[in-house]
């Protein structure tokens, strides 16, 4: 007898095991594999725009996977530099075997938590909690369970003529259960995504590749660590060009997403080399990122050449890219179809709607990407712990974060391709930065019963407002850049307001840029104020500047009378509202 299972142990489920565990939650771990825990079939890439800062959110949260970055990144940096502090986020290649034992020693050692090695092919409901059992006629019983089972649900992988039942290359899928669920009355959809070939690094002409290099003196993911320096290795550029376009386009007929009409929708910001030679058909080249898979390998990823075309067309495609002409291929990419959940069914909460104490996180709700899988594991974990403890369960809002932003999307808005988070989707990315989630979180800190740690990070800011106060006055000059200000008077002013360089940065950023934050304050405050507006019947959507064509079709569609309806269309973004919003108060004003 458990108090919260977790069925599935990706990024997902790790976290979500981990945050019930944390609250003194009797809680059982049940893998596939036991050696493909917190695993990583694609690259092995932590952070970037959107997902960055969405790993920091989980770290305040209590999650890992920021410290677990932080143990094992072999190259990280910090990207958009020359750009607005909106965008500008860490990524981390880590070693994928280290991350891997790193993760399975921290669920090992805690002492509320047990692993399992199993497959997983019924649940039920029985007298207030759930009976799970397994392949090998084993029960376990929880009150609360939470499904995170990644690409495993009627997974098939492909790629050229093969086709193979499998979650991942190697690993088997889980058949019985997704067949138990809709007995249960859940819904499914499905989905796909692609891998690319991985190559052996003594094969690859690296004298002749652009270097991406790595940051020498490098910020870190989780707020709890120190700088940890170690030994980095460099990424490699190169690209699809004239000569692998044709040779593409010459083969497209042997791709297996042009001989499948019924094939499952693909990740749109993520998609196959064939897809990108289709979709852009006027671009004359395609980035490549060659990347380590981890310290102790030769095996390189090429990220950006994801694809499913036959393995002797995928050596062709490299024999026609510079640097890679002669390079062998250790393992081709793939494809996998999969079942995941339909969204409407889940609460903002990450439960289920007509199933309570089942708790859903990860690619079996539509997202894709370890940042979204771990975000989501993080939410249902600390709810199916607090279920069990008879508490109320938790929402994070979407005005504070990209978690909010995600599940929001998610639930309401509903998932018809693998969803990527990206800062584009959220409307108010100059408040949500990398350097400020702590202070964005705090509050969610509160609800769980974390005081201490919360106003700690309260103390903290208040230190940062004082500064933020001084500098804002007119008679103070920023200068140009960070770097400047802080060679000018950053010390001075650090031992006064007690703050270190971070902070110190954030105390720029929020004075350098306040009359913009606090408009995106004011406007989070007048789209949640103004949920219940009323729409009139005979609105003119065209005569509305700032909506996107995607938000306008779907208006002119849908017509909803409401803007929470509005709010809650596919296709219609925060910012469409926000504009929506302006235009009728505008109107009211005038009437």
């Amino acid at each position: 007898m458990y108090e919260v299972i977790v069925i599935g142990g990706g990024h997902a489920g790790c976290e979500a095991a981990i945050a019930a565990a944390k609250q003194d939650a009797k809680t059982m771990l049940i893998s596939i594999n036991m050696d493909s825990i917190a695993s990583m079939p694609c690259n092995s890439a932590i952070g970037g725009p959107g997902r960055g800062q969405m790993v920091r959110e989980i770290d305040v949260l209590g999650g890992e996977m920021a410290k677990n970055t932080d143990k094992t990144y072999i190259h990280i940096r910090m990207l958009n530099t020359s750009k607005g502090p909106a965008v500008r986020t860490l990524r981390a290649i880590v070693d994928k075997r280290r991350y891997f034992l790193e993760m399975k020693r921290v669920l090992e050692n805690h002492s509320s938590l047990q692993l399992r090695q199993a497959l997983v092919t019924d649940i039920e409901k029985c007298e207030g909690a759930y009976r799970v059992k397994t392949s090998d006629n084993s029960w376990y019983k929880a009150k609360s369970v939470v499904l995170s089972n990644g690409t495993f649900l009627r997974g098939k992988i492909f790629w050229g003529n093969n086709l193979v039942e499998a979650g991942r290359q190697g690993e088997i899928p889980s058949n019985r259960l997704p067949q138990n669920m809709e007995k249960m009355g859940i819904r499914f959809g499905r989905l796909k995504t692609d891998t690319p070939p991985r190559v052996d690094k003594k094969t690859i002409d690296i004298d002749c590749l652009a270097i991406q290099h790595y940051d020498k003196n490098p910020s870190m993911f989780s707020y709890h660590s120190s700088n940890i320096e170690r030994k980095q290795i460099d990424n490699y550029i190169t690209y699809v060009e004239k000569e692998a376009i044709d040779y593409i386009k010459y083969n497209l007929k042997k791709a297996p997403f042009i001989n499948k009409p019924d094939r499952a929708e693909g990740p749109k910001y993520c998609p196959s080399i064939e897809e990108k030679i289709l979709r852009y058909p006027n671009k004359r080249r395609h980035l490549i990122f060659i990347q380590p898979e981890g310290m102790d390998t030769n095996e390189m990823y090429l990220h950006g050449l994801m694809t499913t075309f036959p393995e002797d067309i995928q050596k062709g495609i490299l024999e026609r890219l510079k640097g890679l002409q002669q390079a062998v291929i250790t393992r081709p990419g793939y494809g996998v179809e999969y079942d995941y959940i339909l969204p409407y069914q889940i609460k903002p909460s990450l439960e289920s709607k007509i199933h309570q104490g089942l708790f859903y996180a990860g690619q079996i709700n539509g997202t894709t990407g370890y940042e979204e899988a771990a975000a989501q594991g993080c939410l249902a974990g600390i709810n199916a712990g607090r279920y069990v403890k008879n508490k109320p369960t938790m929402v994070i809002e979407r005005e504070d974060g990209y978690i909010g932003v995600l599940i929001d999307d998610m639930v309401t808005k509903g998932v018809t391709q693998p969803y990527r988070m990206l800062t584009s989707r959220n409307e108010y990315r100059l408040f949500h930065r990398h350097d400020n989630a702590d202070y964005r979180m705090s509050k969610y800190l509160k609800k769980l019963g974390f005081n201490q740690k919360a106003d700690k990070i309260e103390e903290k800011y208040e230190r940062i407002a004082a500064l933020v106060d001084q500098l804002w006055s007119p008679n103070y000059e920023l200068g140009q850049t960070y770097e400047d200000f802080l060679a000018r008077e950053g010390q001075k002013l650090g031992e006064k307001y007690k703050l270190n360089p971070e902070e110190m940065e954030t105390a720029y950023i929020e004075a350098k840029y306040k009359h913009y934050i606090d408009r995106q304050k004011k406007n989070i405050n007048m789209i949640t104020n103004s949920l219940n507006f009323e729409i009139p019947d005979k609105i003119d959507y065209e005569r509305i500047n700032n909506i996107s064509n995607e938000g306008q079709k779907s208006l002119k569609e849908k017509m909803p009378s409401t803007l929470r309806q509005a709010k809650n269309m596919e296709g219609v973004s925060s910012a469409d509202i926000f504009a929506l919003l302006c235009y009728l108060k505008n109107v009211s004003r005038e009437t």
